[in-house]
């Protein structure tokens, strides 16, 4: 090495790096969140679709009715060490249950729960709250769409009065 010469960044090459390093940050942080935003969309529509697909196999195996309800009032009560049993409520905010009917009470089969959504139905004008059930034959008794919008971008479960679920992009209004 000659006198005078000297290997490394200075103080000005390395704020220069932070500074454009802070800025890609900046303009990737939005596109993360929308990320997010869709992979939880995802994630409570393809669980939405396993409750109604085990609902109907099992009322097809079983030869007997089973329920889908949004579902509330289950996990474990920190004050007072004990669980809340689950019910039935009027919305799919935060869960989704199955029943199966045995011995003349309802009993669940299955529960699922995620953070905190808003389910609309198609119009996106109204909250879903309706149950559904199978009979024996595996036949719902209704039709029924659960909409979730991230952003302006939709995704719907699509259930039909045979059974068939079918998940839709951009089906319904955000």
């Amino acid at each position: 090495m000659r006198a005078g010469e000297h290997h490394g960044f200075t103080l000005i090459e390395c704020l220069i790096v932070l500074v454009l390093i802070t800025i890609l940050a900046s303009l990737a942080s939005p596109t993360f969140s929308t990320l997010l935003e869709r992979a939880h969309q995802q994630q409570v529509i393809y669980q939405l679709k396993a409750a109604v697909l085990l609902a109907r196999h099992t009322s097809l195996i079983e030869r007997t009715p089973v329920h889908i309800c949004p579902l509330g009032g289950v996990g474990l009560d920190p004050m007072l060490n004990q669980r809340d049993e689950p019910e039935c409520v009027s919305d799919y905010r935060v869960g989704v249950g199955t029943w199966i009917e045995r011995d003349g009470t309802w009993q669940p089969l299955r529960l699922w729960r995620w953070d905190a959504i808003k389910i609309t139905n198609r119009k996106g004008t109204r909250r879903v709250g309706e149950s559904v059930s199978f009979d024996k034959n595996g036949l719902a008794n209704r039709n029924m769409t659960w909409s979730i919008c991230a952003g302006r971008t939709n995704l719907s479960l699509v259930l039909n009065r045979v059974g068939r679920p079918v998940t839709r992009f951009g089906w319904g209004e955000c």
